[in-house]
């Protein structure tokens, strides 16, 4: 059941952004392609930035002090 949970939390968001965006603008425009194009862009690289964030805060290193 956990491995259906997370293949489910990981695919679903994806699939009802798709869904949502192509029944609400069709096939024929730009706009859902891109709506998906960059939620599926945030989802990769969203755990990367926040591993960024927490290595430099646990190193000590603050951009905005200096």
């Amino acid at each position: 059941m956990s491995i259906l949970n997370f293949f489910l939390n990981q695919s679903m968001p994806y699939v009802i952004i798709a869904f949502v965006s192509f029944y609400q603008m069709g096939w024929d425009t730009f706009e859902p392609y891109v709506i998906l194009l960059a939620s599926v862009f945030i989802g990769c690289f969203h755990f990367k930035a926040g591993y960024a964030v927490a290595y430099c805060e646990h190193k000590g290193d603050d951009p905005e002090e200096e």
